[in-house]
């Protein structure tokens, strides 16, 4: 698909004029909405434009507006993915923004082609489907996700997951038994042009234990030191 197809809303308090992000974006040839509102009724309304990806620019004083419109678009069950792009550079910032929902998130200041990279990853996760895995059911235990649907559920429990959290479980379900290499999980999960911090496979594990591990269910994702994590 070429970019003039791929539809980004983007949420900044900038112009056009000065916004070098929405000004990078359009000299990529995306379809750019920009919105100048961090509100749920801009959002809402945003939406029926079927954007393929939503993307946050917030400074200090927009970043909890940002967060909270995160929060209500995995609140609706909106699969669109997110990119969380920050001025804060603290940790915090991004585990918070993550927590909310996140699918990715970038620190400024950063390298453009960085973000180009983290565009193409969740582009071409979300038109492959995972793994080209439609209408597969994939069960391990009491554990059962549905590629067409993109349920998960556990024990009969629907989980919530975002997309990344999806297709990290997809990988895991592909491999179970098998200890995975934190290198090798995050060039099938988040790709092969991945340049960031593997610390962000950390959080995301994380996330997903207590989403699919909940109190008295048997722990699935396994730590193994100094390699990895497994399936089992």
């Amino acid at each position: 698909m070429l970019n003039s197809d791929r539809r980004i809303l983007l949420f900044s308090d900038q112009p056009p004029s000065t916004s070098v992000v929405f000004k990078h974006l359009k000299s990529s040839q995306f379809y750019i909405l920009l919105i100048d509102e961090f509100t749920e009724k801009r959002l809402s309304s945003s939406l029926e434009d079927r954007p393929d990806l939503i993307l946050f620019d917030s400074d200090r004083f927009q970043f909890q507006a940002s967060l909270q419109l995160i929060r209500f678009i995995r609140s609706k069950k909106i699969s669109v993915p997110v990119i969380h792009l920050v001025r804060d550079d603290h940790y915090l910032a991004r585990v918070q923004s993550l927590q909310a929902g996140a699918d990715d998130v970038l620190s400024f200041p950063f390298a453009y082609e960085e973000l180009d990279a983290r565009l193409d990853s969740l582009f071409r996760r979300a038109s492959m489907g995972t793994n080209h895995l439609d209408g597969a059911v994939l069960r391990h235990t009491d554990l059962e996700l549905n590629t067409d649907t993109r349920e998960v559920t556990r024990d009969g429990i629907s989980a919530k997951l975002t997309v990344k959290e999806y297709d990290l479980l997809v990988y895991f379900l592909q491999n179970p038994g098998m200890v995975l290499a934190r290198k090798t999980i995050m060039n099938n999960v988040w790709g092969q042009s991945w340049t960031g911090d593997d610390n962000l496979l950390d959080v995301y594990i994380r996330y997903l234990r207590k989403k699919i591990e909940r109190q008295k269910l048997e722990k699935l994702i396994h730590t193994v030191r100094g390699v990895g994590y497994i399936l089992k």
